[in-house]
């Protein structure tokens, strides 16, 4: 039985894990590279497998860097089921279509391009980095994708073959977000566990419920985004939340809100219905500048079963937690731009990690003014513009200029949908007998290597750091 890491090793994105027990060939995962051109260029890289021979693919939830190359996949020959829950094939639809549309404005933007400004392609690396970076898929490549999903809720063991069964447990990460539990049966008849821990989220965060702990497994895949640190407490992070915007009422500046059309905005929305509700907060004009983020808020209110208690009880006293007076949507481009001339507004727009979408043209506009506040609420991966935003470089290159740094920075890691190093430690000590292996996957190189380096002291068990393409037997 071979274990392949095609992405996500020794980075935080492109995550896909290929796995043939000798009878069966399935991924779990099939994500898209994000952040350094260098990075970027794998996306283009064929994959190390025939996608024509794979049975199937078990998607843990609806993110881009696990959900992203799919359509590639499917283009290029895999005709097998795609299995996840309900929330994560209609949020992936979603993602996927958006990420069409902007590769699409991205590549016709550098096409029009004079000549006189276009680099010469044969010569110049950034001529040869747009080539590579012509759409991975169209907006057509979405629906064949759906097509092939098979969505199955938590708890229930399928068998996918004689010898390949799987329960998708949930993840608390994103609404649908699933942890995968495979047992497979080898060639000898003895029966062998692998868990994949897809992106786990803190215990306590909203909306979602709190990861689900599994008992037990030989081979563990997890992640270790931030295996480094500590988040501040939910209680903290609310209290200087609702500080900034205060703060910046105050000041009569705009509060810019990079954040991920699924997931994020939601959370953030929920805090803000809370202190709106709650009187703590009043007569603060919040845009939602984000029609994905708007199409992902409607596919949460139809899955109300996937909620935590706390949003349950919202509901059942009739307050949607995601509306209150103050709220706009922000639906087309030239409303959008009409926000330039507001003073005293929050806008919640994407992409989370600033490399494209409404937030950047918002970004320019206002990154330059003292009384502007950036609030950073997820993950930004090294190379984006996010990432050299909250490592404070003085000066940013937006769309071909160079801007100073003078907006107000402030990095929310309560918000964080990935558990810290506290909550990994903690899922991983709740099998109840010690794995053979654990796989350090999705971290930062010098994350996983040092995460894992603990947890192989503290649990007494192998911790293996794959790199990428790196295939194991498991034994």
């Amino acid at each position: 039985m071979k274990l392949k890491f095609c992405g996500g090793v020794r980075t935080v994105t492109g995550s896909c894990y290929y796995l043939d027990t000798g009878s069966y060939k399935l991924l779990v995962e099939c994500g898209a590279f994000q952040g350094k051109d260098d990075v970027e260029r794998l996306n283009y890289e064929p994959f190390p497998f025939n996608p024509s021979e794979i049975d199937a693919v078990i998607l843990t939830h609806a993110h881009y860097d696990h959900c992203g190359r799919l359509p590639v996949l499917v283009k290029q020959g895999f005709k097998g089921k795609i299995i996840s829950t309900q929330p994560t094939r209609d949020l992936t639809k979603i993602i996927l279509l958006d990420a069409a549309r902007l590769q699409k404005e991205e590549y016709s933007r550098w096409e029009s391009r004079s000549k006189a400004e276009k680099p010469k392609k044969e010569s110049s690396e950034e001529g040869a980095l747009f080539m590579e970076k012509r759409p991975l898929f169209l907006e057509e490549d979405v629906q064949p994708v759906i097509d092939l999903f098979d969505v199955y809720p938590y708890g229930s063991s399928v068998h996918l073959s004689k010898d390949v069964e799987f329960r998708l447990r949930d993840a608390g990460h994103i609404l649908g977000s699933s942890i995968v539990e495979l047992w497979i049966k080898t060639a000898e008849g003895r029966e062998r566990k692998i868990v994949f821990s897809g992106d786990l989220g803190q215990p306590g965060i909203r909306i979602v419920r709190d990861p689900d702990l599994i008992r037990e497994a030989d081979y563990v895949v997890c992640e270790s985004t931030y295996g480094n640190r500590l988040h501040k407490s939910k209680d903290e992070t609310i209290l200087e939340f609702l500080s900034i915007l205060k703060q910046a009422q105050e000041q009569n500046g705009n509060v810019l809100i990079p954040a991920f059309a699924i997931g994020r905005s939601q959370e953030v929305l929920y805090e803000i219905n809370l202190f709106v509700e709650n009187k703590i907060l009043e007569n603060l004009p919040v845009y939602l500048d984000s029609p994905m983020a708007k199409e992902a808020t409607n596919i949460y209110k139809q899955y109300p079963t996937f909620y935590d208690e706390d949003a349950r009880r919202l509901l059942e006293k009739g307050d949607d937690p995601f509306q209150f007076p103050g709220l706009v949507f922000v639906n087309s481009a030239e409303e959008s731009k009409r926000l330039i001339s507001k003073q005293g507004i929050v806008i919640i727009a994407g992409s989370g990690m600033c490399t494209g979408g409404r937030i950047v043209h918002h970004i320019k506009n206002n990154i330059e003014k003292e009384n502007t506040h950036m609030i950073f609420v997820g993950y930004q991966v090294d190379g984006t513009l996010g990432r050299r935003i909250v490592d404070r470089t003085p000066e940013v290159k937006i769309m071909g200029k160079q801007y100073s740094v003078r907006a107000q920075i402030h990095t929310l890691g309560g918000f964080s949908a990935h558990g810290d190093q506290r909550d990994l430690r903690y899922w991983l000590r709740s099998f109840g007998h010690t794995p053979k292996k654990i796989f350090m996957v999705h971290g930062d190189e010098e994350i996983s290597i040092g995460f894992g380096t603990n947890i192989q002291s503290e649990l007494k068990v192998e911790v293996d750091i794959p790199k990428l393409n790196e295939e194991v037997e498991l034994k």
